[in-house]
């Protein structure tokens, strides 16, 4: 990475989309940068400079600074990843990459961009954020079970079953129904974690598939974590989130895990409710999501 000796003439900056050629200069930015949030694997990185979906700053062939999104689901997207090189002033590059991201996304009919940050690890971009009109929108509050008791089995109709790949599109159907766009997970989330996942639960009602939960292992199969629970609308209060819930919990209690955890949003107070009965407690712990409305005045 070019290192500057002093701070770098930001007037002479260019901005521009990214492309598929900047994989390596981004990618040294991710490592090297003095600034740096990622929230995009490696493989993802190169399939979203190729739609670009992103911003760079640059002076001649040297790149000061990036900004990428996630793919876009609808109207919406994520704030997926920042860095800046050594030398370029946080404030003075985000009043030049932002508008201009935010001025691209709304060329696509985008209309709301959203962030999700730790205030611990990432303390230094969401006040940089506030200060371009990013607004708190919600948290995400942590919860968890250390007492693997099941205090209910729910609904006994309904049949709980592995996943299988064949089960994508039901899936799919339960998460747009359930949730509000950015809050969804597309297939390039769920099909994978249908085949590799370690927990995968499809809830059957008649036949029919009305519900699924998706869950991580971490510690070496100590932590469980509930990554997703959904009910279709038109079949949740019947007690199939209790169903899944305690197949969940079964699960864990059988592969040795001392504790589940999960996340929901601070508005969703119907599943906090279902959480808290059954015996999930909040840990304190909150991750602040941002929004911007896309083409606001000035931009």
């Amino acid at each position: 990475m070019w290192l500057f000796r002093k701070p770098p003439n930001l007037s002479r900056a260019q901005l521009r989309l990214v492309r598929a050629e900047d994989l390596t200069k981004i990618s040294r930015l991710f490592r090297d940068g003095a600034y740096r949030y990622y929230g995009v694997s490696v493989s993802e990185l190169e399939s979203l400079l190729v739609a670009g979906y992103g911003a760079v700053l640059s002076v001649d062939e040297d790149l000061l600074g990036v900004v990428l999104i996630h793919w876009p689901a609808e109207q919406t997207c994520w704030l997926r990843g920042l860095a800046l090189a050594d030398g370029v002033g946080l404030q003075a590059a985000l009043t030049l990459l932002l508008p201009f991201l935010h001025a691209s996304l709304a060329q696509q009919h985008l209309d709301t961009i959203y962030y999700a940050g730790d205030e611990a690890s990432d303390i230094w971009l969401i006040p940089a954020l506030l200060a371009l009109g990013y607004q708190q929108a919600t948290e995400v509050v942590v919860y968890e079970k250390r007492d693997l008791h099941i205090p209910d089995l729910g609904h006994p109709a309904v049949h709980i079953r592995p996943a299988q790949s064949s089960d994508l599109e039901a899936v799919l159907h339960i998460d747009r129904l359930c949730f509000e766009p950015q809050w969804r997970k597309d297939d390039l989330i769920l099909a994978p974690a249908i085949i590799q996942g370690p927990l995968f639960l499809i809830a059957e009602l008649e036949g029919q598939a009305v519900g699924y939960a998706y869950a991580t292992s971490h510690f070496v199969g100590r932590l469980l974590h509930l990554v997703r629970i959904a009910v279709e609308p038109g079949h949740q209060g019947a007690q199939i989130g209790v169903r899944l819930l305690a197949s969940v919990v079964a699960y864990a209690a059988g592969q040795g895990a001392t504790m589940i955890t999960l996340n929901t949003q601070a508005y969703n107070e119907h599943a906090q409710r279902l959480y808290r009965w059954f015996g999930f407690a909040p840990t304190g712990e909150r991750q602040t999501v941002l929004a911007y409305r896309l083409g606001q005045p000035g931009e």
